[in-house]
């Protein structure tokens, strides 16, 4: 009787050394992927982009005056910051040029800091919160809670309301991207605005890979009164409602930005 009872405590003491050893293993091996590295920050790291851009302008005579044009930023960290509520910071001095064989001018000193729970950047004094972690397919947030949806910013000589009716949404993650004949296996897609009403179009989306930061921007901030012009003739507003935005738009601008080099 002993002895049975001696293999039956045996088999009961190996059985629950086997759990617990099993549980251990599986709790030390979870682990979230909050995906902080899709927002990286290090003194001495770079990113230069092309942008294509076009603006619209109300002209003489009402006339809507289009301009196309090309330039080159360079995005630096050159050093850390503490902002005003003591969180560690990284300066981004931000460079422009006309073409490939100017040199490099500094326009403007932007911040850009990541928390545990967001990634923020503080540009020409708006603030914008880039991302939320954990990042998830399907987030939904206010990145513009900092920012009054009717601050005006002037594009060619024109107001534009640039931050109504936005909100961030992650609409991809972990896909393949190709930017500039580049293929970036591990990005993240983030949709900031997707609004449109007779008068006015915003829309707004970034993609993010994974190490290495923003890859592509594109922006379509479009205003027009091309329905108030009809004096309700059908025809006319007919036209308005079917002819593609850059047709119609008399302020305002639209923004591709590509990724060309980093470190």
């Amino acid at each position: 009787m002993k002895q049975l009872f001696s293999l039956f405590l045996l088999a009961s003491l190996c059985l629950f050394f086997f759990t617990d050893c099993k549980d251990k293993t599986t709790l030390d091996d979870f682990s979230v992927d909050f995906g902080y590295d899709y927002f990286p920050l290090e003194v001495g790291k770079y990113r230069e982009y092309q942008v294509d851009s076009t603006t619209y302008d109300i002209g003489p005579n009402e006339s809507v005056i289009v301009l196309n044009s090309t330039t080159f930023v360079r995005e630096e960290i050159t050093d850390t910051i503490t902002d005003n509520l003591g969180r560690l910071g990284y300066k981004v001095e931000r460079s422009e040029r006309a073409s490939a064989e100017d040199s490099w001018q500094i326009k403007d000193v932007w911040m850009a800091i990541s928390t545990d729970e967001q990634a923020e950047r503080l540009e020409e004094n708006l603030r914008f919160i880039k991302m939320i972690f954990p990042l998830k397919e399907g987030a939904i947030w206010d990145g513009n809670r900092f920012i009054d949806e009717f601050t005006t910013v002037q594009i060619a000589g024109e107001t534009v309301e640039v931050f109504k009716s936005w909100e961030y949404e992650v609409t991809s993650i972990g896909e393949q991207a190709v930017v500039n004949n580049e293929l970036f296996d591990d990005v993240i897609e983030i949709q900031q605005a997707d609004n449109e009403n007779l008068i006015e179009l915003r829309e707004s989306k970034e993609q993010y890979a994974r190490g290495i930061g923003m890859i592509y921007r594109e922006m379509r901030i479009l205003d027009s009164q091309c329905i108030s012009g009809c004096n309700g003739d059908p025809t006319c507003i007919g036209i308005c409602e079917s002819s593609p935005w850059e047709d119609i738009a008399e302020k305002g601008f639209t923004l591709k930005q590509y990724l060309l080099k980093w470190n």
